[in-house]
């Protein structure tokens, strides 16, 4: 099944698509198929994990105008690889069935919908589902009137969602009996009797659905004009993965991609093997990087990844088939905090998890990462309904051997700033890892702050008068250079008005 061949003679001629530096040949896009897709039903007892009632820091969507409702997704996918010559994929075992699961929330009123969907391929960096990418800007998503939709797209996530409801989740699975030469030592990440592999099939099967005139497509009365696929951390890489190897193969009807772009955070430091067997690309290898295609591509860093992946670390480009921006978030971090994409502790200890705690030894850091997701989703948003050019901002400035340079307040320079690290109360910098080699790990994808001390903020501003001033200027200027929504600008001064220390 991949797919159905596109032969009929309305569709238009395909170009050839440039998949890799090294692609010797094009391939042949086909029709994406439509999966099935069942409402799943919702009680006091019966509930979806990581539903928005039930996160870290609860969201109340009904005072928004929104709704949630969750989707049990069902198809047949193919299970590729690369061909000989290391080019375009090939299809190593096809027609795998695979049930997964899609989580929405959308505006009820049809006339509040912005005509944009963010498709979150959720994060299963931690073994089960996390929606980082919501977590940080749940806020915006609401009042600019996009929907969101989750999808758990990890055999491990899809293991720990069965151990937290086996009945509502007992269907799931991406089941495919693995070979014992490729088995994985690591059988809670890479199950033996499990595909990661069928995710891709399963991406682009979703954005079909969500695009379709079937009567299960869950937005059909909201018609979409725009989808972006977008992932955090180890879904970051899911979506590099995708756009690079399926985004020119799998298309609509008319020759049309699924997805109208596409955005991926904090990825550096993870990969994705096209299947669950195939050795992990080197970092050095370009299809780690992003590869041209006809739909823009957002790339997202924080301080605690932004070079340690070269192919990543290449020039904006403006041109048609290659529209890239790479935007470095300077005092930002992988392990950043997002309590309205994380599970409830209550529903992690049913899932079989311990909750995570504090990883380092000082204060996690409080700069709000999520400001600069908000107005890189205005600015997308932007892009995409009028073709308003997506800005271009310095990259973090470096030091010969790699590491960011820093300030005379001892920030990261250059980057995509917020105010806190123009006019700044604090010194922003990973911590001291607490005992153990779990907590050194997690430690080091974070981020503590530093207060100053009374004496340095007088040396700095002279008086909390002079240092508000600043802050508001500051802030006036990364609205007017984008990198800060209005909205949460003026938020920004009232909150700093009244929690700014004195001195």
């Amino acid at each position: 099944m991949r797919l159905i061949r596109s032969l009929w003679f309305w569709v238009p001629v395909i170009l050839a698509v440039v998949w890799l530096a090294r692609c010797a040949h094009a391939a042949e896009p086909a029709l994406v198929a439509t999966p099935r897709a069942i409402v799943l039903p919702v009680s006091a007892t019966n509930r979806p994990f990581l539903a928005a009632a039930r996160t870290e820091q609860a969201v109340a969507l009904e005072a928004a105008g929104y709704s949630e409702s969750e989707f049990q997704v069902s198809g047949l996918a193919d299970i590729s690889d690369w061909s000989a010559a290391g080019n375009a994929p090939v299809v190593r075992t096809a027609d795998v069935p695979y049930t997964t699961r899609m989580l929405l929330r959308r505006p009820n009123d049809p006339r509040k919908f912005s005509g944009l969907v963010i498709v979150e391929l959720l994060d299963a960096s931690t073994l089960y589902d996390r929606a980082p990418l919501w977590g940080l800007s749940s806020q915006q998503f609401l009042r600019h009137g996009d929907a969101w939709v989750g999808i758990t797209v990890r055999p491990s996530a899809l293991a720990a969602l069965r151990r937290f409801d086996p009945v509502r989740y007992g269907a799931l699975g991406f089941a495919y009996n693995q070979a014992a030469d490729c088995r994985s030592s690591d059988l809670r990440r890479n199950p033996a009797d499990a595909e990661s592999g069928l995710a891709w099939d399963m991406i682009a099967q979703v954005g079909a659905l969500l695009r379709s005139s079937s009567k299960e497509n869950p937005l059909l009365d909201l018609n979409p004009h725009s989808l972006v696929a977008a992932g955090y951390a180890q879904a970051g890489a899911d979506v590099t993965t995708y756009a690079n190897t399926m985004h020119a193969l799998l298309r609509r009807g008319d020759g049309a991609p699924i997805y109208d772009g596409y955005l991926s955070a904090a990825s550096a430091l993870f990969t994705a093997p096209i299947n669950q067997c195939a050795p992990p690309l080197t970092a050095t290898d370009a299809r780690r990087g992003v590869l041209p295609r006809d739909v823009p591509f957002v790339a997202v860093s924080t301080e605690t990844d932004f070079n340690q992946l070269p192919v990543l670390r290449r020039a904006d480009s403006d041109a048609p088939e290659d529209l890239f921006r790479l935007y470095e978030i300077a005092a930002g971090a992988v392990a950043g905090s997002w309590p309205t994409g994380t599970p409830s502790a209550a529903d992690l200890r049913i899932a079989g998890f311990t909750p995570p705690t504090d990883a380092c030894s000082e204060p996690r850091s409080t700069l709000p990462q999520g400001l600069v997701f908000n107005a890189i989703w205005q600015q997308y948003a932007d892009f995409l309904a009028s073709g308003h050019a997506l800005p271009n901002l310095p990259r973090i400035e470096t030091l010969d051997d790699g590491g960011a340079r820093r300030d005379e307040a001892g920030n990261t320079s250059g980057g995509w700033r917020l105010p806190q690290l123009e006019v700044p109360l604090a010194r922003y910098a990973r911590g001291t890892p607490r005992d153990g080699n779990d907590a050194a790990a997690a430690c080091s994808l974070g981020s503590t702050q530093q207060p100053f001390d009374a004496a340095r903020l007088k040396s700095l501003y002279h008086t909390r008068v002079e240092y508000l001033r600043r802050f508001r200027a500051a802030v006036d200027a990364a609205v007017k250079e984008h990198r800060l929504v209005a909205a949460d600008g003026e938020a920004l001064k009232v909150a700093q008005a009244s929690t700014a220390p004195q001195f």
